[in-house]
């Protein structure tokens, strides 16, 4: 398959989705099944899930970023090839105006119900030791794991399109509680998750005192075999798992969290973890 092609306004002024998008709604009649939109789909965990859910027979809206927009037919292949059960689109979580773009596409797609959304997306460049790490490199792990994130779940709330439950792919690094010293060059990483963790905490407290029953989850995956994983540690680096191991169990831990648990830290074990 070609690589994707980024939406452009049409003469009337509305946006024209791409032709890898334009699936007819009758592919969906299927009541039974669940829409998904996994945000940072182009590899590892992200891919995983869509992998997983196009095999279940769910609903899968899945994004890249525009550099990964080459990739689009490689993506199709390893997610089954299903093109009526997943579509593709292009998001930036470092771009405000693609993120706006994102979800503006995705409010116009009639009758959307998002039931779950995976905001996966994230980096950690390693070493960035606290007494190291530049300005810039600091600030491109929290516009990457804090702020891009919490944006796209803001923009997605602000569509008003009904959301059931928006899981954050969080870290053991990132929990004050149980801090991991032994994590040598993780400083601007950790903080990162740190403090997306403790914003999802106030987006799930803003959203029940507006008395939204939409669910926010923090959820650690583990220690996950991807690229991101790939780096020469200093230590030894325990109970490595396949993608697969990993997100078999996250979507039913995502699944089986309700609206009192917004708000609140979840292992793939489907353990409480600590803030």
């Amino acid at each position: 398959m070609p690589p994707l092609m980024e939406s452009q306004p049409s003469a009337d002024g509305e946006r024209r989705r791409s032709s890898i998008s334009m699936i007819p709604d009758a592919l969906y009649g299927d009541k039974e099944k669940k829409t998904w939109v996994i945000l940072g789909a182009s590899r590892g965990i992200g891919l995983e899930f869509v992998r997983q859910l196009v095999a279940r027979g769910e609903r899968v809206l899945a994004t890249v970023r525009k550099k990964w927009a080459g990739h689009a037919s490689a993506l199709w292949s390893q997610a089954g090839g299903d093109h009526g059960r997943c579509q593709m689109f292009i998001c930036d979580i470092l771009s405000e105006k693609s993120i706006i773009d994102f979800v503006a596409e995705l409010s116009a797609i009639p009758g959307l119900k998002i039931d779950y959304v995976v905001i996966n997306a994230g980096v950690m460049r390693y070493p960035n030791r606290a007494t190291e790490a530049s300005f810039d490199e600091f600030a491109f792990h929290l516009h990457t794991n804090t702020i891009g994130p919490i944006i796209t779940a803001q923009k997605l709330l602000q569509s008003k399109i009904p959301i059931g439950t928006i899981a954050f792919m969080s870290s053991d690094s990132g929990s004050a509680g149980a801090f991991r010293d032994i994590e040598d060059g993780f400083a601007a990483y950790a903080s990162s998750k740190a403090a997306l963790n403790q914003a999802l905490r106030h987006m799930a407290a803003e959203l029940k005192r507006k008395n939204d029953d939409t669910v926010i989850l923090a959820i650690h995956p583990g220690e996950v075999a991807t690229d991101m994983a790939n780096i020469d540690l200093p230590w030894e680096l325990g109970g490595l798992m396949t993608p697969e191991q990993s997100v078999r169990p996250m979507i039913d831990v995502i699944q089986n969290k309700g609206s009192q648990h917004s708000g609140t830290f979840w292992t793939w074990e489907d353990k409480p973890y600590p803030w």
